[in-house]
């Protein structure tokens, strides 16, 4: 099942995507949601990203490819509700910026709370899968670390594209991951090379945070590359789709 938030007659809404059909969702989002009537053709809608952000958390799993050196888990870190767009909405490239990356990833999308779960228990919690791009401001990381970081290399505006559905009925930890920029492929990796997989990943942040239903963890990215205005960037996730974004300058 693909579920999609969207906006259509000037209201924003969840459904099912179907073919190239959106449809209505009945049942609860995250209590076996089912396909209802049909509401219109998917071209007639326009792609939000999978999460109320204002509402929702972006909980992102920082160092999940490569070498564990050691560590007993991966970094966590959070993305700024205003990180937030979804497929089709510009990245804004900061006026400081010197070099920013591109971090394709899966998202792993909470279906019920979780607090101090298992990791026997962990996929329970998980309603599906989607696109992350978690955008970042490479030059900076540096320069915040040490006394008071910040990492406000991660949290400008526009930096966390998701999208462009949430997939259920998927294996999170054998997902294909690609990247490219401008038809150019950059990135081409797995999840099934995670250091931590998907339920050792939620089973983590939950011992240290409260998980509530529309939470997104992205699980970490295989490579990164620069991306410069102009381009276009797609983030594409093995049965989820491709979550595509411009890259413009910031006018404001």
């Amino acid at each position: 099942m693909r579920i999609a938030r969207f906006s259509w007659n000037e209201r924003i809404q969840w459904g099912i995507v179907e073919g190239d059909e959106l449809r209505a969702l009945d049942g609860d989002l995250y209590d076996s949601p089912r396909a209802g009537r049909r509401l219109c053709a998917l071209s007639d809608a326009r792609l939000l990203a999978p999460i109320d952000a204002h509402a929702n958390k972006v909980v992102a799993i920082a160092a999940n490819y490569g070498d564990k050196a050691g560590r007993d888990g991966p970094g966590i870190f959070m993305k700024q509700p205003g990180t937030v767009i979804g497929t089709g909405d510009p990245i804004i490239y900061p006026r400081i910026g010197r070099s920013i990356i591109h971090e394709a990833e899966v998202g792993i999308v909470i279906g019920k709370r979780a607090r101090h779960v298992s990791v026997d228990d962990a996929l329970d919690y998980v309603l599906g899968y989607t696109g992350v791009n978690d955008v970042s401001a490479a030059e900076l990381a540096n320069s915040d670390i040490g006394a008071g970081m910040s990492l406000r290399w991660k949290h400008f505006d526009t930096f966390c594209p998701l999208g462009p559905v949430i997939a259920t009925d998927i294996d999170g930890d054998n997902l294909r991951i690609r990247c490219r920029v401008n038809g150019q492929t950059q990135v081409d990796g797995n999840s099934a090379d995670m250091l931590w997989g998907v339920a050792e990943l939620v089973s983590w942040v939950s011992d240290v945070m409260t998980l509530h239903p529309g939470d997104i963890i992205p699980s970490g990215c295989p490579s990164v590359d620069e991306i410069n205005i102009g381009d276009m960037v797609e983030v594409e996730v093995e049965g989820i789709g491709i979550l595509r974004n411009p890259v413009i300058a910031d006018s404001d």
